[in-house]
């Protein structure tokens, strides 16, 4: 459709809102904070209001996603139980310096990181279910 504008025109603001569309698609894809469902089976997640401006792990499907979260020294990570089955997880560092203990459906843990440092975690009721909090 011309709507009465010179095709050239029309061809240029096309692309313009194109990109518009592809640069705020590729920024929400990659923004490391997230405050609502994912595509991954997190519809039915209620993110806990103690998690105001944490970083959100939601745990579904048997993972922790996303598995690793980038955050600044003295922020929050938040871990979201969205298994839609009701099953349990945890959220334990492998050296021991935090544990959520059980999470059930719909249960969440915040955690705020004060050192500078990688910590590796799992659940510990499924061991192959590992992740990383990496504070800057």
């Amino acid at each position: 459709m011309n709507y009465g504008l010179p095709s050239r025109w029309s061809a240029a603001a096309f692309l313009a809102s194109s990109l518009v569309v592809v640069t705020l698609g590729a920024v929400a894809c990659f923004s490391e904070r997230s405050t609502a469902a994912t595509s991954t089976g997190t519809a039915n997640c209620t993110v806990p209001s103690n998690a105001a401006g944490a970083t959100i792990v939601f745990i579904s499907k048997f993972a922790f996603v996303p598995p690793t979260v980038h955050v600044k020294s003295g922020q929050s990570v938040a871990w979201v139980n969205c298994e839609t089955d009701a099953t349990p997880h945890t959220a334990t560092a492998d050296g021991g310096g935090f544990d959520s203990g059980t999470l059930h459906t719909p249960d969440g843990f915040v955690r705020t990181f004060p050192a500078v440092g990688t910590f590796p975690y799992h659940c510990t009721i499924h061991p192959s279910m590992k992740a990383t909090v990496i504070v800057e």
